[in-house]
């Protein structure tokens, strides 16, 4: 708990620290390493909605097969 103030005062009394990198800031910087971080982002991002679509296609699966089988078994009764 302490740590996570420390890092905070750290990083608020010493903003060296917190400076982004500088193809974040917008200086010139090497063409090839901006594309290939666009690339990681994009890749990262790729992965994420991947894991996210099948997620949510698990539990649309369920939803439908819970709502055939309580049609089932109403006809049953």
């Amino acid at each position: 708990m302490i740590l996570k103030y420390l890092y905070f005062i750290i990083i608020t009394l010493i903003p060296s620290f917190s400076l982004a990198c500088s193809v974040c800031y917008g200086v010139n910087s090497n063409p090839d390493l901006s594309q290939g971080l666009n690339m990681a982002i994009i890749a990262l991002i790729g992965v994420t909605g991947t894991v996210l679509g099948g997620i949510i296609s698990f539990f649309v699966f369920i939803a439908r097969r819970q709502k055939i089988i309580n049609q089932n078994l109403e006809k049953e009764m």
